[in-house]
């Protein structure tokens, strides 16, 4: 809106510039937008986008300045080397920086001290990747390795401690939005690395070894430059060192586990390459991909636009909808791409004799076409992954990914060994067009059909008494096991149905073959919710429920009043950057204060799942939708069970924040997002009780009673099904104690007492022995 608005104030002003006068409330219409303009330039996108866009200049100007001023080997050595050390950072930032950011307001100690504790374990981290490589470098020196590769390693064992410093405070300072910083950060480190690279290039020293030297030194006085300036900031105490690195660690490792999957993903070919073929093809096919590279941004944008848009089309739409969605965006990602591989197709070669330098580099316009054909067809693949992951599919997603990549692998080592380069970027074509089918071919396989909203204007007619269906405007909210839930209003602004403006149809699906006696058990729990929470004010948060007003016999439906807030915690995780640590936190406690009220009469949601809690951060509305019956959760609804109501519904919370599959493997920051939200609800809950050692015992039950509701939803017996939900319910498990043993760690630190050794330890024992 800015954007359109700071056009339309472009255009008044050329038109009634000049000689021509302004009148007053032109003036300050300008003025107002000139103010606009200037937020804008210095808003928090500009700077990351401009910050961007410095990295990405120094890291292909440093390419081709390679490149141009040495051999292809050198080039090859200088990109082997940039793997390891993005590997490193990738390391480092699942470890340690993510996790800092996630628990920047929630620190065990000071921010001082959490900050001087994340550096320390930098620095250790640190320390044991540059012992790693001087054992990599002594071994290669003792077997009698190539020496460039010894020398190499040296030169990566001194940049290492400098180029992770550098990274830890890029990554520091963006977790607390300081954007100016880092853009003075990144372009000191990139204009000093470019000028050593051009005198060492003028000089004739440049080479693969100087080169990571020179990245070295500006990594250093950089970062050098920037803790002395931050010093402030961070404040070391050896006794908090473990309990951040154990922290960070039991939030980050499955971060670790996934960008290295990701990173081996990227760089197997540059691997593959330097080892059947060397280092100087490993450079050529570097200097390939910088011209490809180009086509990077326009892949990246379109994809961050285009996937919540998928999202978007499967909730409102259905199959049908969702289809469509995908068919369009294959067709932008062919209409744009297609005419960057034309280009490459035709001056793809004389892009490359003018980067580069050298007979090495010439002659490789083919190959540079098929690696631009190799990004079309991986592109032509996203929008099916999309689509799979609205369709909440993540399974297929890995199982086509993890076959088109050992296909990948396995042509490219063979192409290689018969053609060469070549034969390499054809391999990764082959690759990435199987994988891109696969994905399309799952895709189609499972979309459902269309959405029919046949049966939803029948019960519409039913309710209203009225037998015109084009009065109303039907969309399609989401889908369950058992049905399919639709949104109505009028088309002509009038109340639905005695007043109500917006109604909500819950349709449940025939093939289920629900019973009526499911139905009524659901209204009234549904009632029973409506009449204890809606309409009030907990925490500063409006709490909102649907009030049930129909049932209908045929078809089989469930007919509500809406609530206001439309986001849920579930599905909005991920895109969703309003969702900071505090606002998360300030929903944990508003939402565990709330269900107290109805926990309090010994009522029960019955079904707490975080895609049945919505959220509206702008109106600070809360609404809880769906409760459940005895059929959607026995856990929750035996009523032969001991466990007290928050006990269930919070051990129902926990399960149900580990098994969607997605978090594990695709959706890293919606996992850790979710487990804000459930932290922030259990830590209010246990606010609530007496002593410690009852606050101590109500994790022991919530512990047990997630792990109950673990065994009822997954099958765990020896079929290939039962043995990948084996794998998932021990991820799961790990996850759950990781998270209350930190809250089981808040306890002993807030609540020191004698007996804390004796008692905290055989909990812990318990839970291991579990």
């Amino acid at each position: 809106m800015k954007i359109a608005g700071l056009s339309i104030a472009a255009t008044a002003l050329l038109r009634h510039g000049g000689a021509r006068a302004r009148t007053d409330t032109e003036q300050a219409e300008a003025a107002r937008l000139w103010r606009g303009l200037l937020r804008l330039v210095s808003g928090v996108h500009i700077l990351a986008l401009a910050d961007q866009v410095a990295v990405s200049a120094a890291s292909f100007v440093t390419t081709v300045i390679i490149g141009r001023c040495t051999d292809p080997s050198q080039l090859g050595a200088y990109a082997i080397a940039i793997s390891v050390l993005a590997s490193a950072y990738t390391i480092q930032g699942s470890l340690i920086t993510l996790p800092y950011s996630i628990q920047l307001h929630r620190p065990l100690g000071t921010p001082a001290e959490h900050a001087g504790s994340s550096l320390v374990y930098s620095g250790l981290f640190s320390a044991l990747v540059t012992f790693v490589l001087i054992a990599t470098a002594l071994g290669l020196t003792g077997w009698g390795a190539p020496p460039a590769l010894a020398e190499m390693s040296w030169a990566l064992a001194a940049v290492m401690p400098f180029a992770l410093l550098r990274e830890f405070g890029r990554r520091f300072t963006l977790s607390h939005l300081q954007m100016v910083q880092v853009l003075l950060l990144d372009v000191a480190v990139g204009t000093v690395q470019l000028v050593m690279l051009a005198w060492l290039g003028w000089t004739g020293r440049l080479s693969a070894v100087t080169a990571c030297g020179a990245l070295g030194v500006s990594c250093g006085v950089a970062a050098i430059g920037w803790l002395c300036v931050m010093r402030a900031q961070f404040a070391v105490r050896l006794d908090d060192v473990w309990t951040t690195m154990k922290q960070s660690w039991d939030l980050g490792k499955w971060l670790f586990v996934n960008q290295i999957m990701v990173q081996v993903q990227r760089y197997i070919t540059y691997w593959l390459s330097a080892v059947m073929a060397g280092a100087a093809v490993t450079g050529i096919y570097a200097a390939c991909m910088s011209v490809v590279a180009f086509a990077n941004p326009l892949v990246f944008g379109l994809f961050n636009v285009l996937a919540p848009r998928s999202v978007l089309a499967w909730k409102e739409g259905g199959g049908g909808r969702l289809r469509r969605q995908a068919i369009q965006d294959a067709l932008l990602f062919v209409a744009v791409i297609a005419p960057f591989c034309v280009f490459v197709m035709f001056a793809g070669e004389a892009v490359m004799r003018f980067l580069y330098q050298g007979q090495e580099y010439e002659g490789h316009g083919h190959t540079i076409t098929v690696l631009a054909l190799a990004t079309l067809a991986s592109a032509a693949g996203l929008p099916a992954s999309n689509a799979l992951a609205s369709m909440e599919r993540p399974r297929t997603i890995v199982s086509v990914g993890g076959l088109g990549a050992a296909f990948t692998v396995t042509i490219v080592w063979l192409l290689m060994m018969e053609w060469g380069l070549l034969g390499a970027a054809y391999g990764l074509l082959l690759g990435n067009a199987v994988a891109s089918t696969g994905l399309w071919a799952a895709f189609l396989a499972l979309v459902p059909g269309g959405s029919d909203q046949t049966p939803v204007i029948e019960v519409l007619r039913a309710l209203t008494q009225t037998s015109d269906p084009d009065r109303w405007v039907v969309t399609r909210l989401g889908e369950g096991d058992h049905s399919t839930v639709y949104a109505v209003r009028s088309k002509d602004g009038k109340p639905t149905w005695r007043g109500y403006d917006d109604l909500v149809i819950k349709l449940y699906k025939p093939d289920v073959a629900l019973d009526t006696g499911l139905v009524d058990a659901q209204f009234d729990s549904l009632s029973r919710l409506h009449m204890a929470l809606d309409g009030r004010i907990v925490n500063g948060w409006k709490i909102s429920t649907p009030k049930p007003i129909h049932i209908s016999k045929s078809p089989l439906a469930l007919v509500m009043t809406a609530v206001s807030a439309k986001k849920d915690l579930k599905s909005c995780a991920a895109a969703d950057d309003d969702l900071t640590p505090e606002v998360l936190d300030a929903v944990g406690r508003a939402f565990t204060a709330a269900m107290h009220e109805s926990w309090s009469r010994g009522q029960l949601h019955g079904d707490l799942a975080l895609q049945n809690v919505l959220y509206d951060i702008p109106g600070k509305n809360l609404s809880l939708i769906d409760p459940g019956t005895r059929e959607c959760c026995s856990v929750c609804n035996d009523l032969a069970e001991s466990w007290s109501p928050p006990v269930l519904e919070l051990g129902h919370i926990l399960r149900d924040l580990g098994t969607d599959v997605r978090d594990m493997i695709g959706n890293p920051i919606a996992r850790l997002r979710r487990q804000i939200f459930a932290e922030s609800a259990l830590r209010a809950f246990l606010e609530t009780l007496g002593p410690v050692e009852e606050k101590r015992r109500a994790l022991d039950e919530i512990q047990a009673c997630a792990r109950y509701h673990l065994s009822k939803v997954l099958d765990l017996s020896w079929s290939f099904r039962g043995m990948w939900h084996r794998f998932l319910a021990q991820v799961v498990v790990r996850r759950m104690d990781s998270m209350l043993d930190r809250l089981q760690a808040e306890l002993d630190t807030r609540h020191r007492s004698p007996v804390r050794s004796t008692s905290a330890i055989p909990s812990r024992g318990r839970r291991a022995e579990a």
